[in-house]
């Protein structure tokens, strides 16, 4: 990662893990995969005679419906004091480490929408149809290879028709249509749906300190067994930098726009948003640096990016070789290669990842077969400035993988680094 380590990481509850990355990482965002959790309930606390009678509802309640982390602290306690949960070890353990998994402890730090509450985010979907358990090393090698291809192929899709198809805006929403222009079809879907939850949001103005507006929004939100309850966000509208901050925190985690800001924004006439609440990964014109790099599956993708991108590296290669004896030479050569990079500032590249040929080779080459099987031997501070909207709302705070690839999930990394030059 170019010498930086990730901002944030998600793994399972892993003792050794957890200790390695606060060692190697200790600047890096640390989360629990909430959906391991959440799917041990049944087996930790199915026993429980109130369990279905109102424990998992109140649970949840607590987890997804507390707006701070005093507020789940409290619903915590009251909790685990109504239903007598005080001796329960896992439950205790869990309350320990809540600042890994609990959602509140969570906002703020961008997660790129990832979330790890639903089965088909897991690493076990990419090779849905692929391999089993009784899969071989040769055909797990194989095998990534063409996950990793079909991976590609529906990507590229995905970008030819973000490219050439527009999906039409529900409503006469200025902002709404500013997002279509712009994001990719997936993520203006997103978009959608917040401005579709705007009808069931009820803003109300409660304060005004200066530039800074104080908003109550009301949301209906409807449960998985359609009970209906409201819960009550506030949102922070500075009316002079144009500039917003909401309790969900939505845009903050998942980098999308969310209804309550959108219906604040509504209600103070803004008909266009500040360039920073569009992301640039959000965006369908974005050229995507990994597109250029040479893989296996190129000669099936026929990218003449990845071409031109494997000619340019190659020569500087060389370049770099001859020039690196010398500290002179390095100097002198790194004030050239700046000037050539002012005359590209600016310059808008298109991405040839948006085109799709008709035809697609399924299969090249002959097959080779796995040798026989043989049984085997048994054996954070920031320096950041913070917006006068963020300081006031910060001020307000404080009153199952399979065995095989468990062996050999080595080899992905390997394989998706592998580069020829």
């Amino acid at each position: 990662m170019d010498g930086r380590a990730p901002k944030a990481i998600i793994t399972d509850q892993d003792r050794a893990m957890k200790a390695a990355i606060a060692l190697v990482f200790p600047d890096t965002r640390h989360r629990y995969c909430l959906w391991h959790i959440m799917r041990k309930l049944p087996e930790k606390l199915g026993s429980h005679a109130a369990f279905n009678a109102g424990l998992k509802t109140a649970i949840q309640s607590a987890l997804y419906d507390s707006q701070t982390c005093d507020e789940f602290e409290e619903k915590g306690g009251q909790l685990i004091q109504k239903y007598g949960l005080g001796e329960n070890q896992w439950l205790q353990g869990l309350y320990n480490e809540r600042s890994f998994w609990v959602p509140v402890y969570l906002k703020g730090v961008f997660w790129a929408g990832m979330s790890t509450t639903q089965r088909s985010e897991s690493m076990n979907a990419f090779f849905d149809g692929f391999v089993h358990s009784g899969t071989t090393l040769k055909e797990f090698v194989d095998q990534f290879d063409n996950a990793l291809r079909k991976k590609v192929e529906v990507e590229t899709t995905a970008d030819f028709n973000s490219s050439n198809q527009t999906i039409p805006c529900s409503s006469a929403f200025r902002i709404e249509k500013q997002f279509q222009a712009v994001y990719t079809n997936a993520k203006f879907k997103e978009v959608q749906r917040e401005v579709w939850g705007m009808i069931l949001c009820n803003c109300i103005l409660i304060r005004k300190e200066g530039c800074i507006f104080t908003y109550d929004v009301l949301d209906e939100i409807t449960t998985d067994d359609d009970h209906v309850k409201s819960i009550k966000y506030i949102v922070y509208f500075n009316d002079e930098e144009i500039d917003l901050k909401c309790t969900c925190a939505l845009f903050e985690m998942r980098g999308i726009v969310c209804r309550h800001a959108l219906n604040v924004y509504q209600m103070n006439k803004i008909h266009a948003l500040p360039e920073k609440y569009l992301l640039d990964r959000w965006r369908k014109d974005l050229k995507r640096r990994y597109t250029v790099v040479k893989s296996s599956y190129d000669d099936l993708r026929q990218n003449a990016d990845s071409r031109r991108y494997e000619f340019v590296v190659k020569r500087c290669v060389k370049l770099a070789t001859r020039v690196s004896s010398s500290d002179a030479h390095v100097t002198t050569f790194m004030h050239h290669l700046e000037e050539f990079e002012n005359q590209f500032k600016g310059l808008t590249l298109e991405s040839g990842s948006t085109k799709v040929t008709e035809t697609v080779v399924t299969d090249k080459g002959k097959k080779i077969l796995s040798p026989h099987v043989v049984k085997g031997k048994e054996r954070p501070p920031t320096k950041r400035k913070v917006p006068p909207v963020e300081k006031v709302a910060t001020k307000r705070k404080k009153k199952q993988v399979i065995p095989f690839l468990q062996v050999f999930i080595t080899c992905i990394a390997f394989h998706c680094m592998h580069i020829s030059f």
